[in-house]
């Protein structure tokens, strides 16, 4: 992109999604923790896990794809 000022602001709003995709994640293990038993280490409810690690999946798969445009943007700032 040609117009630096706006690679410069799409990059600074992409670090808030960062900040937000890292405090997602801490959730995310503090809830698996939470659907796992403590004597035995399996789930607590099937159902709620099952959907639960759906969820997670998606998150992952926005942290990658995040990280992949920011290093895109930094790479064609340059």
């Amino acid at each position: 992109m040609e117009d630096r000022k706006t690679v410069e602001e799409v990059m600074h709003q992409m670090t808030g999604i960062e900040k937000n995709n890292f405090r997602n994640m801490e959730h995310i293990s503090g809830i698996d923790l939470l659907l796992t038993s403590d004597n035995n280490g399996t789930v607590k409810d099937a159902q709620i896990s099952s959907k639960f690690n759906e969820l997670k999946k998606k998150l992952q798969e926005t942290n990658q794809l995040t990280k992949e445009f920011m290093a895109m943007l930094k790479q064609n700032h340059k």
